[in-house]
């Protein structure tokens, strides 16, 4: 399984600025029924935090399919298990280990990988 795995060719990549942008790329794509997810991977080599989510285009060209890993880098690692969302009275996010406040209408989860293979490590 590691020879298919280390012959995949990697993701392609799209860097976002910041938290707040994939939190946002996240939130609108969200429905009542679907929720989406925050990846996190610490870097230990490189003491790099890193959020991120994985996403695939479909039919791309003469490809069955183009893997996508939308990522950012932090400073600090997540605060909590969750990200709220808000975008009143302003837009603002916070971290959490809790979603049962109803002030925040929006809550992500943060999943944590310990491990990461090659060809989503977009970021080196």
């Amino acid at each position: 399984m590691d020879e298919i795995v280390d012959n995949i060719k990697k993701a392609a990549s799209i860097k976002l600025k910041g938290l707040s942008d994939i939190i946002k790329l996240i939130a609108s794509t969200l429905s009542d029924r679907v929720t989406g997810y925050i990846g996190y991977f610490y870097e230990k080599e490189a003491n790099r935090n890193i959020f991120f989510m994985f996403n695939t285009s479909l039919g791309y060209y003469n490809l069955r399919a183009l893997p996508i890993v939308v990522w950012i880098e932090n400073d600090e690692p997540p605060a909590g298990s969750f990200i709220r969302y808000r975008t009143s009275p302003k837009e603002e996010f916070e971290f959490a280990d809790e979603v049962s406040d109803a002030r925040w209408p929006v809550s992500i989860p943060i999943v944590n990988f310990e491990e990461m293979p090659e060809f989503l490590k977009v970021w080196k």
